[in-house]
């Protein structure tokens, strides 16, 4: 296997991780960083949620199919 061809899928992987983990340090964490205010920041954590499993979706597109 070409390591190539896997680098997008790989790096929208783990670009999904980083996502996901911003979603639960929203969720936890009473936080100003990125925000205006220092408090717990749902929408913030909504939204990380979403662009990480969109990653996650796209890194599954993006990967190489055996046929």
């Amino acid at each position: 296997m070409n390591p190539r061809t896997s680098l997008p899928a790989i790096l929208l992987a783990l670009l999904g991780v980083l996502f996901i983990a911003f979603a639960i340090f929203y969720a936890t964490t009473k936080t100003g960083l990125l925000a205006s205010d220092v408090t717990i920041h749902y929408k913030h954590a909504i939204l990380a949620a979403v662009l990480g499993i969109l990653c996650f979706v796209g890194a599954n597109f993006a990967r190489r199919r055996n046929s």
